[in-house]
């Protein structure tokens, strides 16, 4: 059993969920949150049942809309043992279930979309894990589909332990972001290359007992201020995707080190991804994205992936978008109410979940209401947000954060899929 987000009573369950009082955010962002009670999106046992060993969702998930207000999730997790015997793959990697915001109802564990080492072919950026979920619609090239970000993962045995594991038991990796692309309304996906790598390169990692952590990625559309835009965007040459994930590097400041990784971001032009992605050369998909660095004249210039296939290059540098504090799990949501960008990630070795907003994806408020926290002794990993519009990119009112809460983790037998509204207003 595995997660990927390490580097690293009934009425008291729900108390130990219940926000304290909630701060004010600041006039930059001038929105606040209350959030709900918990309530049980899937068990562990309701998942089973589907032919789930773990997961879904096994890091950040996505969806598209099917009418009726139900949906097709896509997220990671395994699949029974059973079912990977009858297909010979590796049991891990993205599948699809279905539901509502407020349930899952069904599921397939034994048919995988995608897996490990799942291509281009000579590239190794995913070669022992690849999972994901987020997903944005695309048009352009007279083409139509959805772009799904996903975590790809290289492995190596840990010579400081006796189980050569590192964190929690889990193998050491070093993980990157690929891009997988669907044609077919999400019923399959082509993995067409990878979009970035973090600052510090493969080789300072492999071989020892630390790993490193990019999370899922997450998707918005904006123009070159950041102010969002409608899909397609009405320029998609100038007008550009965003990519949020997490890095770590030497000499950054505040709480941002070479092992704490923080909130980054990188963008390409909308158009250019489209054309990448439909192109069938994962060179040119891997010289899309450029990180936000916040030093030189044109803050755009780092280049988000090295286009080595077997992973020896060095990505560019990156600016941490807070560095008060550590977070991983990054998830962000534009909500077209408040007119304001929210982001969702863990903190705290997992003991919760903060909420911070912007309006221009580069300035981020402090956290804008009390931390999700876990009950005593539990975790709260996987952070995601869907919108309640009927778009799950797009918020409402009262957009809903989503959460896999373990009682030890990573035994996902003692783990649950949760779900809170968070109701918004203005200071």
């Amino acid at each position: 059993m595995r997660y990927r987000m390490r580097v690293l009573g009934v009425l008291g369950f729900l108390l130990a969920f219940l926000p304290a009082a909630v701060a004010q955010a600041p006039s930059n962002a001038a929105i606040r949150y209350v959030a709900g009670l918990p309530v049980t999106f899937a068990t562990h046992d309701e998942l089973a049942s589907y032919h789930f060993l773990w997961g879904p969702s096994d890091g950040t998930f996505g969806a598209i809309p099917v009418g009726g207000g139900t949906y097709t999730f896509y997220g990671t997790g395994a699949s029974v043992f059973a079912c990977a015997r009858t297909s010979g793959l590796n049991a891990e990697g993205v599948f699809r279930f279905t539901g509502t915001l407020d349930h899952i109802s069904g599921g397939d564990g034994c048919k995988k979309l995608f897996g490990p080492n799942p291509g281009p072919a000579g590239w190794s950026f995913a070669k022992d894990y690849a999972g994901g979920g987020q997903l944005l619609r695309f048009t352009g090239g007279g083409t139509s589909g959805w772009l799904m970000p996903f975590h790809g993962e290289y492995h190596w045995d840990n010579p400081l332990t006796p189980n050569h594991k590192c964190y929690a038991g889990l193998d050491c990796f070093y993980s990157t972001l690929g891009l997988a692309v669907s044609i077919d309304g999400g019923q399959s996906f082509k993995v067409v290359g990878i979009i970035l790598q973090p600052s510090q390169p493969r080789s300072v990692f492999v071989g020892g007992g630390n790993s490193m952590a990019v999370g899922y990625g997450s998707f918005v559309i904006a123009d070159a201020n950041g102010k969002h835009l409608d899909n397609p965007p009405p320029d998609p040459s100038s007008e550009y995707i965003y990519l949020f994930y997490t890095d770590a590097a030497s000499g950054l400041r505040g709480a941002c080190t070479a092992t704490a990784t923080c909130a980054g971001v990188a963008r390409a032009s909308y158009g250019d991804v489209v054309s990448a992605a439909l192109s069938g050369d994962p060179h040119k998909v891997a010289r899309l994205f450029r990180k936000y660095d916040g030093a030189s004249p044109d803050p755009w210039t780092q280049p988000a992936a090295s286009d080595t296939p077997d992973g020896s290059g060095t990505a560019g540098t990156f600016a941490p978008l807070w560095t008060d504090e550590p977070g991983t799990q990054v998830s962000v949501l534009y909500d077209r109410v408040f007119d304001v960008y929210l982001a969702a990630y863990a903190y705290g070795g997992y003991r919760g979940i903060k909420i911070r907003a912007s309006r221009d994806l580069i300035h981020w408020s402090p956290p804008v209401g009390a931390p999700i926290q876990a009950p005593p002794g539990q975790t709260l990993y996987a952070p995601t947000l869907l919108g309640e519009t009927g778009d799950p990119t797009i918020g409402g009112p009262a957009p809903r954060l989503y959460f896999s809460r373990f009682g030890a983790f990573p035994n996902w037998k003692t783990s649950s899929f949760e779900s809170v509204t968070l109701t918004l207003s203005t200071p």
